[in-house]
């Protein structure tokens, strides 16, 4: 009877516990699938249909045709996507370096007490949350090459120019433009991360310092530096993502002018899928586009992974 019963006993109890880990998973799944559900519902199924639409000459307007991979060969050999390869590459080169350079200046600003810091911080960080629309509209008006724009109304009136110029006539002058906006409206997220990592940074590392004799750039090279390496290289990763889906200021400003000049891949994706309608090469081109940031997303994750086991191990 003794036996009967524990095997009775070990049964309900499997049963109790078969109960509680349904439930739990039950739970699990519940809070998952609603989330699951729009996942696949606008990025799985997009990524499948967007990579089929790439085997094939697809249009609006004209009939669909399998082409197999010609439409990664036409790509592959036209000059004009190499070109906005290399414009996007060049903007992300000049660009990322100057929004860690002036954010990390900033961030050190902000990080010393003073009267007003936190008007200007709010003054940094809050064009990160204003819509492409109204600030490119904005600056647009700025740089408007008519008389009334505001830059060359002012730069006329104190005589620093003669005349009203259009400020992107030529590829540098564009560039220059879309550079400086671009860093201007980006870098106070860059400015909070590095705030948040420079505070944590123990102030005995500073005082060590300075009675070993170590002067300011000293440092910053060898404590403020690495005490933020995990930061800056997760910044650099999402500096990279930025700069390669650089598209509402060439669409605002340039167009892609002077001549194709700054045209970059996402506005060349853009020109192809809808102004020409040829959804599959445009869809070619997004695939090209996915492994070109993918292989500089695993460049920058193998750095940061040997990073944090250096830091580990140190």
């Amino acid at each position: 009877m003794a036996e009967k019963t524990d095997i009775l006993m070990e049964k309900q109890l499997k049963k109790m516990r078969m109960k509680r880990i349904l439930k739990r998973e039950l739970g699990a799944w519940g809070f998952l699938l609603p989330h699951f559900f729009f996942f696949v519902l606008f990025i799985v199924i997009p990524v499948v249909y967007g990579f089929v639409m790439s085997f094939y000459r697809w249009s609006l307007l004209g009939t669909t045709r399998f082409v197999g991979l010609d439409n990664y060969v036409r790509i592959w050999n036209d000059s004009r996507f190499w070109q906005s390869v290399k414009n996007t590459v060049l903007f992300a080169i000049i660009s990322i370096p100057l929004v860690m350079a002036v954010s990390m200046i900033f961030a050190l600003l902000l990080k010393k007490k003073w009267y007003g810091k936190l008007w200007l911080l709010v003054a940094f960080v809050s064009p990160t949350f204003f819509s492409s629309v109204g600030v490119l509209t904005t600056w647009r008006w700025i740089f408007s090459s008519a008389p009334n724009g505001l830059l060359n109304y002012y730069l006329t009136k104190l005589g620093l120019l003669k005349q009203p110029i259009s400020w992107f006539e030529t590829p540098a002058r564009a560039w220059a433009c879309i550079i400086g906006v671009t860093v201007w409206w980006i870098i106070g997220f860059s400015i909070l991360l590095y705030l948040g990592a420079l505070q944590r940074i123990p102030p005995e590392q500073y005082e060590a310092a300075k009675i070993d004799g170590a002067g300011p750039w000293a440092q910053f090279i060898h404590i403020t530096l690495p005490w933020m390496r995990n930061v800056l290289f997760f910044d650099v990763v999402r500096q990279v993502l930025l700069a390669f889906g650089l598209f509402d200021q060439v669409y605002f400003f340039t167009a892609g002018g002077p001549a194709g000049s700054t045209r970059t891949m996402v506005y060349y994706l853009y020109m192809v899928g809808f102004e020409r309608q040829q959804l599959g090469r445009a869809a070619a081109i997004s695939w090209y586009m996915f492994i070109i940031i993918f292989g500089f997303a695993l460049i920058n994750l193998f750095i940061l992974t040997k990073s944090i086991r250096g830091a580990e191990g140190e």
